[in-house]
């Protein structure tokens, strides 16, 4: 007999009252929510490339399908695992501390290649984005890394826990 466990059939959980994960619950779902702005990257790539880009010529058919397929990824796929995220389930919370290391990873990634471009300098020839959109998203970005940055390794309870019905502890965090 198979002593493995799938999420739908193992023993029942209780959330544990002094760590409900409910701030990050919350920042999941505001992150979500604020994820649906990237939609006009699939519908009206070309006006929203238009704004982003240094120079017009930039917008090129290769810059469209990048900039849906950035938003496919956004909407298809960092979306959802927010979604999973903000769920007060077992794998709800399991996921939050994958999910939070996955996009500060990803966020670490796309302010270095920002940084790159303002190095190229405003209007410098391979420059494709003006100095201050790039340092613009560098400016969003660097706050939200922090955040998860800080609730990762210092305030990792924030990510809520459970605990089986038959007393073992099960965490969104590392053991304490």
């Amino acid at each position: 007999m198979s002593t493995t466990k799938s999420p739908s059939r193992s023993a029942s959980i209780s959330f544990s009252p002094s760590h409900p994960g409910t701030p990050i619950r919350r920042a999941f779902l505001l992150e979500a929510t604020l994820n649906l702005f990237t939609l006009p990257l699939l519908t009206h790539p070309r006006p929203i490339l238009h704004l982003l880009l240094a120079n017009p010529t930039h917008i090129t058919p290769a810059a469209v399908l990048f900039a849906r397929l950035f938003g496919a990824l956004v909407l298809g796929a960092q979306t959802p695992a927010l979604l999973i995220g903000a769920t007060n389930t077992r794998n709800g919370i399991e996921s939050r501390r994958p999910t939070y290391a996955l996009l500060g990873l990803g966020e670490v990634a796309c302010m270095l290649v920002l940084v790159r471009e303002v190095l190229k300098g405003e209007g410098g020839r391979d420059a494709a984005l003006s100095d201050g959109v790039a340092l613009g998203c560098v400016g969003v970005l660097a706050p939200t890394l922090v955040w998860r940055v800080f609730v990762l390794f210092v305030m990792s309870m924030l990510l809520g826990r459970y605990t089986e019905d038959g007393g073992r502890m099960g965490k969104g965090t590392k053991s304490e």
